[in-house]
């Protein structure tokens, strides 16, 4: 064990850029988070899913990182280091267990901007990404009401 801890931890400081001369690389932190929160059984998320993908393949925007909670099951290990590592744990745990929609959360502060759901079509949920992240880069906010209720947990 004592060997083990002495061969993972400097590992792990340097991977941090806590370690001798290590050079730390900046992680680029996107303007906006798109995550949306799905399920195998949800029938608005076939809708959502393929205008979603046509909206941010009309953005093309590297300023945008889409993620995916699949709450179907077999995901959760991915959904929790995924979360995690971007600090959305509020959202996630807000809405897990909603689903057939996407939030769209501002990369530095956190805070959820908006959401596009079924009622948008791809140009309409491009328009409103794309307006969405010029509010996160000005840190500006926004008054939009299109993000469901969050879950009611037990």
């Amino acid at each position: 064990m004592k060997h083990l801890l002495k061969t993972v931890l400097p590992a792990a400081f340097l991977a941090l850029g806590l370690g001798g001369n290590s050079q730390a690389y900046p992680v680029q932190t996107p303007d906006v988070y798109v995550v949306m929160f799905h399920a195998d059984w949800c029938a608005p998320c076939k809708v959502v899913n393929p205008l979603l993908d046509e909206a941010l393949n009309r953005l093309r925007d590297p300023r945008i990182e889409y993620l995916r909670i699949d709450i179907s099951g077999g995901s959760g290990d991915y959904n929790a280091n995924a979360v995690f590592d971007r600090g959305i744990v509020q959202q996630y745990n807000m809405w897990l267990g909603v689903t057939g929609f996407a939030a769209i959360i501002d990369g530095d502060t956190k805070q959820t901007l908006g959401c596009v759901n079924m009622n948008y079509d791809a140009e309409s949920m491009a328009m409103h990404i794309r307006n969405l992240q010029g509010a996160a880069q000005q840190n500006a906010q926004t008054f939009d009401l299109t993000c469901p209720e969050p879950n009611n947990p037990i």
